[in-house]
């Protein structure tokens, strides 16, 4: 193939195309195409990747506040769940059930752990709290609150079927407010400074407090004893008996009925006692035990 071109002298020049030519011209415009290609689709592909990398960090943030967030509420629930359990021991020691094994309460019942979900530890940080750690808090949680609920469900049977021991068992503290000074157990005797068990609870409050008795029974005895001053004791049945000491006022007597919030005394400082408290003792068959673990309803008035 023959070209004919004009030069600027007017001349006329020849240039003849050969096939050879022709193939070598496209595959350089072939070759220069695909550059071109190669940079443009490159260029792309980084902007594209820059934008898929942004979006990434931000669903990787969010997912760190959603994961902050759960394991808060995780923390939430734990402690909301030992309050339960702590009420759990107490109104089984109320209802005269037996107390769960604290090892079946760590482990809970049932449940599975997923492994899957350490396929989504990748996601977040290594230093971050990690997806399968919060999903095995999660099914420990469950497992753990379905113990308490079958508990609950055992501990409203027994209520429902023992109305009147659940009257006569003491339940509520003694006087509104105080301060508890001395508890159950061995403690240095404040006038003899030696080491003696102490039967009951000291409650520090002003004179004149109410003092309430804490569940339904009988007034046994309300007279002046030695060491615990004016002293009223009440039996409930069921082997259950209080006794309440170093009042200023009594305002029962013996054989009178009284039921869960009655007003029987003020708070004083009668018999050995170097403060206005109240002393508070409840035994059990005749043997005296802790009355935190009766403190269960708080106050009925």
């Amino acid at each position: 193939m023959k070209l004919l071109f004009l030069t600027d002298d007017s001349g006329i020049k020849e240039f003849t195309l050969t096939k050879r030519k022709i193939i070598a011209g496209l595959l350089v415009l072939l070759v220069l195409g695909a550059g071109f290609s190669y940079l443009a689709i490159d260029m792309l592909t980084k902007k594209m990747y820059q934008v898929k990398i942004t979006h990434m960090k931000e669903n990787n943030e969010r997912l760190i506040g959603l994961l902050d967030n759960l394991q808060t509420t995780v923390q939430t629930m734990e402690q909301e769940l030992n309050q339960l359990q702590s009420k759990d021991e107490a109104i089984r020691t109320y209802a005269d059930l037996p107390a769960i094994d604290s090892d079946i309460r760590k482990l809970g019942i049932g449940g599975t752990r997923y492994d899957k979900t350490m396929e989504l530890d990748y996601l977040v940080p290594a230093e971050e709290s990690k997806v399968s750690d919060l999903v095995i808090d999660v099914e420990r949680l469950s497992r753990m609150l379905k113990l308490e609920r079958l508990s609950y469900e055992k501990l409203y049977e027994t209520f429902k079927h023992n109305t009147a021991k659940i009257e006569s068992t003491p339940s509520i503290r003694p006087i509104k407010g105080g301060y508890f000074t001395d508890g159950f157990g061995y403690r240095r005797d404040p006038f003899t400074h030696e080491r003696r068990f102490h039967y009951g609870l000291d409650i520090s409050s002003r004179r004149g407090t109410p003092i309430y008795t804490t569940a339904n029974g009988t007034v046994k005895y309300a007279k002046r004893r030695n060491g615990y001053g004016l002293v009223v004791s009440i039996d409930h049945g069921f082997g259950y008996e209080t006794l309440y000491a170093h009042m200023s006022k009594m305002h029962v007597r013996p054989g009178q009925k009284v039921q869960r919030g009655d007003v029987i005394g003020e708070v004083g400082n009668t018999g050995r006692s170097t403060a206005a408290h109240l002393h508070y003792e409840i035994l059990v068959d005749g043997s005296p035990v802790n009355p935190v673990n009766y403190f269960f309803s708080g106050y009925l008035n």
